[in-house]
Parts: structure tokens; sequence; C-alpha cells
């Protein structure tokens, strides 16, 4: 289902669920991140589904949560801050790691992957951008959050860029719009 034009990266509150015909595979990357075996495979056949919380807290400073789970039951949960502070965390399934998300425009973005395909609302506006680094396994991942026109529709979109020493995946998750 498509998103609504209500929805933008200032508040992506809502529930997507994961298109796989649509979103390229993600275990190259899960594997170079060194995920284990069977959570790549609940990744891959399974219903993967992200609700996302945007607000701002008393402070001024937005939060972007995400809680996401697959068929499967394993369950992540990603708290953000986009407030572009680096910070340390521990999550269930990257272990420790350190990271910094804030806005962006376009023009900001320097790897042209990132650049493809966004919609004139993220263009014109703002992306959400996205840097994690795990010390512990040796790899970057930057993403971008935003909203494309796939297949006439409109849809929640993650340009991901994946390196571990000469090692590049890049990936694009698109994301079906759930009521």
């Amino acid at each position: 289902m498509a998103v609504p034009a209500s929805v933008t990266t200032k508040d992506m509150s809502g529930t997507y669920t994961l298109n796989k015909t649509l979103s390229d595979s993600s275990q190259a990357v899960l594997k170079m991140q060194n995920i284990g075996f069977i959570v790549r495979q609940a990744a891959q056949y399974s219903t993967v589904t992200a609700t996302l919380k945007q607000y701002t807290d008393d402070r001024g400073v937005v939060h972007l949560d995400q809680d996401q789970v697959s068929t499967g039951g394993i369950r992540n949960i990603e708290e953000r801050t986009l407030d572009g502070v680096s910070g340390e965390r521990t999550n269930s399934i990257w272990g420790k790691v350190r990271g910094v998300t804030r806005l962006t425009k376009l023009s900001e973005l320097e790897d042209d992957y990132l650049k493809e395909g966004w919609s004139q609302d993220c263009i014109d506006g703002d992306l959400i951008y996205s840097v994690n680094e795990s010390d512990t396994n040796g790899w970057r991942a930057v993403q971008v959050y935003g909203f494309a026109d796939v297949g006439g529709e409109r849809k929640h979109v993650r340009r991901v860029v994946t390196t571990k020493g000469e090692q590049v995946e890049k990936i694009r998750l698109v994301y079906d719009w759930k009521v």
C-alpha cells in the first residue's frame, strides 16, 4: 500500500512492512555484519514489520524509534535521536555500535547511490541520514531514509551502503504502508 503524502521525514510515524519483491536481498550485508545464520534466514523468509514513532521530547530533541519484528519472532528495537550527536548503544542484533543520525539535504550526500531515486518532497526537503559503525565486527553502514515512487506508488525507502575493509554492499529496502 502507498504511503500517504502526509507522512514525511519530519514525521515518519506509522507501520511499514518490508516488500521483499521490490527490495534488494540483505543477505550479503547481514553476513558481512557477522549476523548468525538463523537470524539471516529469518530476515530472508519471514515478514518484517517496522513500527516507527517520531516525536520531539521536552528538550526539543527529535527521536525516531523503531520496533522491528519478523514473523519468526525476532525483534530489534532501535532508538535514534536526529540531533547529529554521536552515541554508543548495544543492539540485540548488531551488538555494540556507535552512530549518528540527523536530517540532511540530498545535496549533502557524497555517495551517488544514496542520492538516487527519491521523491520530490525528499529532493526539495530532507532525508534521514544515519551512520553506524561496529568496532567489534569492523563494518560501517550509511543509511538514508526517505520516500520514493516505486512502481507508481509512494513507498518508504532506505538506501544502505555497508563497508568492511575492501568489501562494499549497496542495497535498497522498500517498505509498504500498513494500515
